[in-house]
C-alpha cells in the first residue's frame, strides 16, 4: 500500500536543537573513562544523525520522486539502521547499568540482542528483499515485514525493563530511572508513530532521553582534581568499579612525590603547586584521551630551548606512548590505570626514567623522589574501595625512593584483610558480634569476683577469627569505636540481667577500649549515657587500656581518665611488662588495677632473676595501693607461684577460658573454687 502522509517538521528541528546543545555541552567536559560515558558519546552522535536522517527519510516518502532511487534507498536503509540502534543501546545499557557486562554473560547477551541482529540484516538486504519498504512507480510503499521493526522496538523495552526490576538490587536509582524513562519515551514514540505518523515526535523522545541520559551521567566537574586537571580519586573508584564488575584485567601504578612539602617550605607552596602540575602534565601525555595528550604535548613544548628538561619532554610526546588513565588520588599521591600488562610494564619503565633527571619549574632545578608501588595482580579487589584500602596499607611502608611490586603473598594478605573488614562491618550493622567472659579469680576471697569482656568475631570463610587480627583492621578502618559500644552495650545489658536474675554475683566486669575512643572529647558524656541508660551503677565497669597505648599517646586521654575515674569508673592497665611504661605514668595516671603481662610471668617461672622482678613489681604496685592480676596462668605451678608473690588476682586457662554468657553461668553456678587443686591437670576441683 503507498504511503501519502504530510509531514510537520517543526518538531524534529527542536529536537534537533536540543541534541546539539547536550553534544555540545557533553564534549565541553572532561569525561570519566567509565563505559556509560562512551556510551553517551556514541548514543548522542547516533541521535543527531537519526534526527536529520528522520526529517530526510521524511521528504523521501512525500517526495518519493526528489531524489534517485539508489539515494532514496540509501536515505531510507540509513535511517532504519539509526532507528534500530536505541533499541539495542538500551540493551547493553541495561546490562552495563546491573554489571552483568561480562565475558562469562556473552551467551546471554548475544541470545538476547539476536532479534535486532536479524532486524539489522533485514534493513541492509532490503533494498534487494523490498520486504520492509521499496519504491514503485514515483510511490513510497510498505513491505509486509515493516512491523518487524516495531515489534523488535516492543521486545527490547520490554526485557529493558522486566530484566532491570528483576536484577533491581544490582542497580542504581539513577540508572533504574533512565532506563523507565527512556522505556516510556519508547513506548510512547512508537504509539506516536503508527497512529500520527506525520507529527514526527520519535525525534522529540530521542532528543528527551538523551537530556535525561546526561543528567544521570556523574558530573565531570566533581571528579577532576582542580589543581592539575587530571582526574581525581572519586574518578578513579568509579573506573575500577566498571573494570571490576566487567571482570576487566587491570594493572595500577601508585606513586608519591616524597619531597613536595620540602619543595613547598623553601620556595613556596606556588613552585609546589606548579611542581605537581608538571607531574600532571606528564602524566596527560599517556591519556587516551588525544585532546589531553595534544594539551600535554603543547604545553610541555611549548618552552622549547628554555631548558632540556621541556625539550626531552617533547621529544618523547613525539613517539608512540603507551596509554593509561592517571588520577591525582591526594595531596602528592598520583596513580596511573592501564588494562594491558605490556603497557603496564612501558609505563612502569618511562616513569622511572623521568624521576631519574630533574624537572625544571620556573628556572628552578627540581630533582624528586618517587616512591612506587605497582600492582600487577588485581584480581583479588572486588572494588576501587578495596583497591585504595591497599594502596593505604602497602605505600606508606614501602621505603622513601624505592618501587616495590606487590607480591602473590602480599595480595592474599590483603584479600584476607579486606574480606574481614568487609564482614566486621556487616556483622555490627546486624548485631551479630558475640562477646564471650573469662573470671577473673581473687586470691584473698577464693573465688571468681571479676569478668573480663572480650569480643569474638566469626568468619563464614576463616572461622573464629582473633582480636589481634581483626582489632588492628577495625582501627584503622574506623570501626574500632563502634565495636567498643557493641561490647559497652552488651556487657550492660548481661550486668542488668545479672542484677536482675541473681543468677551469679561479681565485683564488677572489664571492657577495653580503643585509644581513638579515649582520645575523644565526647567519650565520659557518651559512657555516661550508655551506663546510665541501664542504670548500671558505674563502679561496676572498669575500663581496661594496654599499656602500649599508654607509652605512645597517654597526653591525649589523661584529662578524660581523670574525669571518669571521679564518676566512679575504674581503670585496669593492660600487658605490664611489654616494655614502654614507667612508674612514672602509674602515679600520673588513675588506674586501680594493673594487670601483668604473661610474657613477664614466664621469665620468673624460667629464671631467679625473673622471679625477683616478678615479685618486686607486685610488691610495688601493693604499695601504691593498686591491685594485681596476673594473666596466662595456665598451669597449677604457674597458679601456686602467683599465690605465693601475694598476686590480687589471677587469670588464665588453669581457671577458666571465656565463655559464653549461659555457659559462664553454669560454669560459675556449678565450680565454686577452692584452694585444693589436681597438679598437673587443667582443671579446678570443686566442692560438691
Amino acid at each position: 500500500m503507498p504511503v501519502y502522509i504530510q509531514y510537520v517538521y517543526e518538531y524534529p528541528i527542536c529536537a534537533l536543537l536540543i541534541l546539539t546543545i547536550v553534544l555540545c555541552r557533553f564534549f565541553a567536559e572532561r569525561q570519566l573513562p567509565v563505559i556509560r560515558s562512551r556510551m553517551f558519546a556514541a548514543s548522542v552522535i547516533v541521535a543527531c544523525a537519526d534526527v536529520i536522517f528522520d526529517i530526510l527519510s521524511s521528504y523521501v516518502i512525500e517526495n518519493p520522486t526528489a531524489l534517485p532511487i539508489p539515494l532514496a534507498y540509501t536515505v531510507m536503509t540509513v535511517f532504519y539502521l539509526l532507528q534500530m540502534y536505541f533499541p539495542s543501546a538500551m540493551v547493553f545499557y541495561v546490562f552495563s547499568a546491573t554489571k552483568t557486562l561480562k565475558m562469562r554473560n556473552l551467551k546471554q547477551i548475544f541470545l538476547t540482542m539476536l532479534p535486532c541482529t536479524i532486524c539489522g540484516a533485514v534493513i541492509l538486504i532490503n533494498p534487494l528483499a523490498k520486504w520492509l519498504f521499496y519504491f514503485q512507480d514515483g510511490l513510497f510503499y510498505r513491505g509486509n515485514a515493516y512491523p518487524l521493526l516495531i515489534a523488535v522496538s516492543v521486545y527490547c523495552s520490554a526485557f529493558c525493563v522486566v530484566y532491570a526490576l528483576i536484577m533491581r538490587k544490582n542497580i542504581s536509582d539513577s540508572h533504574f530511572l533512565t532506563i523507565s524513562v527512556f522505556s516510556i519515551l519508547l513506548a510512547g514514540a512508537l504509539a506516536i508513530q503508527v497512529n500520527w505518523q506525520h507529527i514526527l515526535l520519535t525525534s522529540v523522545a530521542i532528543s528527551i532521553g538523551m537530556l535525561v541520559y546526561y543528567l544521570e551521567l556523574q558530573r565531570p566537574e566533581t571528579m577532576v582534581d582542580h589543581l592539575t586537571g587530571l582526574l581525581n580519586m572519586d574518578a578513579m573508584m568509579a573506573y575500577i568499579d566498571e573494570l571490576a564488575a566487567r571482570e576487566t584485567k587491570y594493572q595500577v601504578l601508585v606513586f608519591k612525590v616524597e619531597n613536595i612539602r620540602r619543595i613547598n617550605s623553601i620556595f613556596g607552596y606556588t613552585i609546589g603547586s606548579l611542581t605537581l602540575q608538571s607531574v600532571a602534565d606528564f602524566l596527560t601525555s599517556f591519556s587516551p584521551d588525544l585532546r589531553e595528550r595534544s594539551r600535554a604535548r603543547k604545553k610541555l613544548g611549548k618552552n622549547k630551548g628554555k631548558n632540556a628538561s621541556n625539550v626531552a619532554d617533547g621529544r618523547k610526546l613525539g613517539g608512540t606512548l603507551p596509554e593509561a588513565w592517571a588520577f591525582r588520588l591526594i595531596s602528592n599521591q598520583f596513580a596511573v590505570v592501564s588494562t594491558n600488562s605490556e603497557t603496564h610494564d612501558a609505563l612502569l619503565a618511562v616513569l622511572r626514567d623521568r624521576f631519574e633527571v630533574p624537572w625544571y619549574i620556573r628556572g628552578l632545578e627540581m630533582n624528586l623522589l618517587c616512591t612506587m608501588v605497582e600492582f600487577g595482580q588485581t584480581e583479588s579487589f572486588g572494588s576501587g574501595d578495596d583497591l585504595y584500602k591497599a594502596i593505604e596499607t602497602m605505600l606508606p611502608a614501602v621505603p622513601k625512593g624505592d618501587t616495590v611490586s606487590i607480591s602473590a603473598p602480599t595480595l592474599l594478605q590483603l584479600e584476607r584483610n579486606l574480606s574481614i573488614e568487609n564482614a566486621l562491618s556487616k556483622a555490627l550493622e546486624e548485631n551479630r558480634l558475640q562477646v564471650h567472659f573469662q573470671p577473673v579469680y581473687s586470691v584473698r576471697e577464693e573465688k571468681f569476683t571479676h569478668l573480663e569482656a572480650l569480643v569474638r568475631f566469626e568468619h563464614a570463610e576463616y572461622g573464629d577469627v582473633s582480636p589481634d587480627e581483626f582489632i588492628p583492621i577495625a582501627e584503622k578502618r574506623g570501626l574500632v569505636m563502634e565495636i567498643d559500644e557493641f561490647v559497652l552495650r552488651r556487657v550492660c545489658e548481661f550486668i542488668k540481667n545479672m542484677e536482675e536474675t541473681k543468677e551469679m554475683e561479681f565485683d564488677a566486669v572489664s571492657v577495653n577500649i580503643s585509644v581513638t575512643e579515649l582520645a575523644s572529647s565526647v567519650f565520659p558524656m557518651k559512657v555516661c549515657a550508655i551506663v546510665d541508660e541501664y542504670k548500671i551503677p558505674h563502679r561496676k565497669i572498669m575500663f581496661e587500656i594496654t599499656e602500649a597505648a599508654i607509652a605512645t599517646s597517654y597526653m591525649l586521654f589523661i584529662d578524660n581518665l581523670q574525669v571518669m575515674s571521679k564518676l566512679g569508673f575504674e581503670f585496669v592497665l593492660d600487658n605490664y611488662g611489654t616494655g614502654g611504661i614507667n612508674v612514672a605514668h602509674l602515679v600520673a595516671m588513675p588506674f586501680s588495677v594493673v594487670k601483668i603481662d604473661r610474657a613477664f610471668l614466664q621469665e620468673a617461672q624460667s629464671s631467679p632473676k625473673g622471679l625477683i622482678l616478678f615479685e618486686n613489681a607486685i610488691d610495688v604496685l601493693r604499695k601504691m595501693e593498686i591491685r594485681t592480676v596476673v594473666v596466662g596462668a595456665e598451669t597449677v605451678e604457674q597458679s601456686d607461684m602467683i599465690i605465693r608473690s601475694s598476686a590480687d588476682y589471677i587469670q588464665g586457662f588453669y581457671y577458666s577460658r571465656p565463655m559464653a554468657r549461659t555457659d559462664l553461668v553454669r560454669y560459675i553456678q556449678t565450680h565454686p573454687v577452692s584452694k585444693s587443686r589436681v597438679k598437673g591437670e587443667n582443671i579446678i576441683v570443686v566442692k560438691e
